[in-house]
């Protein structure tokens, strides 16, 4: 899912601290979403970028509880 954006999700390499959005340059960090797999409890955690709201995809994964 992409949340209506026409973009799409980008990805970020985990590296060092993550706080600054490589599409718009904000620097005070990320908004957090969860894109869940439909029929479990595990998913992809989601950055989005307050500021130009730019969604990228890290690696993490979650499984909720």
């Amino acid at each position: 899912m992409n949340m209506g954006l026409k973009e799409g999700i980008g990805s970020i390499k985990p590296e060092g601290e993550i706080y600054t959005c490589p599409t718009c340059g904000y620097t005070d960090g990320f908004h957090v979403s969860f894109d869940i797999k439909q029929g479990t409890s595990a998913g992809d955690v989601i950055l989005i970028c307050p500021a130009c709201h730019a969604r990228f995809r890290v690696g993490w994964t979650v499984q909720m509880g």
